[in-house]
């Protein structure tokens, strides 16, 4: 893209349909269509007029061809593809590699978090990261909640494992927030500060665990408020209706409504559902982020389970 703003002319003298090839071909970042926008009349105009076709052969040509059913509530199948849209999508690639990226990351130092950085859980902890992102488009709590009821249990022991796994990532390279002795605690024990964690990111998707990750000052703030309202938020209303469910909280009810057993074996019951699944295709993959229960068969391993 820095070559073409540096030389405008050469793009301008291509017809429509080539300019538009050559825009589909050159490897895309957020925004910088938008930016092509201001460089004359007649390129704001190809670009208002051929966006959608723009941004489908752009998905098309850069991005794995099933990107979007990975993102059901993202576009709505009966509207246009944007800008808006490709750059979403841009980002959320960025920040799904950063997050893989971090986990591989630990498991070559082989510390202490090395070993739960195993790669058939990172791979499940990828299409839990796609389940966030569904429950992030989702909007309102309420909305989220709805759809967390709805899950199927390789559903919720896979998005249970990946918030496992994203502990695990934030004890290793989080922020200070997470060590037992930081004086931001405000007097909680760390599964506590860690069980906020999750909330959070359940509430935020990704970016807030690679925002946290990357030790950004918004995040860890957000976390520490978190913490600090942690009791607040249980008590109930001032007209004595009960406190809100947090997320977390719907997920481990859930599984457990869902086995008929109980809350404290969630532990127990994801790891037993995870050893059933085995491999996942593709096909699996859009059926754990839509929440479609999988078909059960014998993994070719010795389970995945410690």
């Amino acid at each position: 893209m820095t070559s073409i703003a540096k030389g405008p002319s050469l793009l301008l003298s291509l017809p429509p349909e080539l300019m538009l090839n050559s825009l589909a071909r050159i490897d895309y970042t957020p925004g910088c269509l938008d930016h092509l926008r201001i460089v004359c009349h007649r390129l704001e105009g190809l670009l208002r007029q051929y966006e959608h076709s723009l941004a489908v052969e752009i998905i098309r040509l850069q991005f794995p061809s099933n990107v979007l059913s990975r993102y059901p509530g993202l576009h709505d199948p009966g509207t246009s593809i944007g800008f808006k849209t490709l750059d979403e999508i841009c980002i959320r690639a960025y920040t799904l590699f950063r997050i893989e990226r971090n986990s591989h990351n630990i498991r070559r130092r082989e510390g202490k978090e090395a070993a739960w950085m195993r790669p058939e859980w990172v791979n499940l902890q990828q299409v839990g990261m796609h389940l966030l992102y569904r429950l992030f488009d989702a909007g309102d709590h309420k909305n989220k909640s709805q759809i967390i009821r709805l899950l199927p249990p390789t559903s919720l022991a896979i998005l249970l494992l990946t918030l496992h796994l994203c502990i695990h990532q934030l004890r290793s390279d989080g922020p200070s927030l997470l060590i037992p002795t930081s004086p931001l605690l405000h007097g909680m024990l760390r599964f506590e500060v860690e069980m906020c964690c999750q909330e959070l990111i359940l509430q935020h998707g990704p970016c807030f665990l690679d925002a946290l990750l990357c030790h950004c000052p918004q995040a860890i703030a957000l976390l520490s408020q978190e913490v600090k309202n942690l009791e607040a938020r249980q008590l109930p209303s001032a007209d004595g209706k009960p406190s809100e469910k947090t997320l977390i909280a719907e997920c481990r009810c859930r599984l457990a409504d869902t086995l008929g057993t109980d809350v404290d074996n969630n532990r127990r019951d994801m790891w037993h559902i995870l050893e059933r699944i085995g491999m996942l295709n593709e096909k699996d993959i859009v059926k754990v982020i839509r929440g479609e229960e999988l078909v059960i068969r014998k993994r070719q391993d010795s389970g995945v389970g410690l």
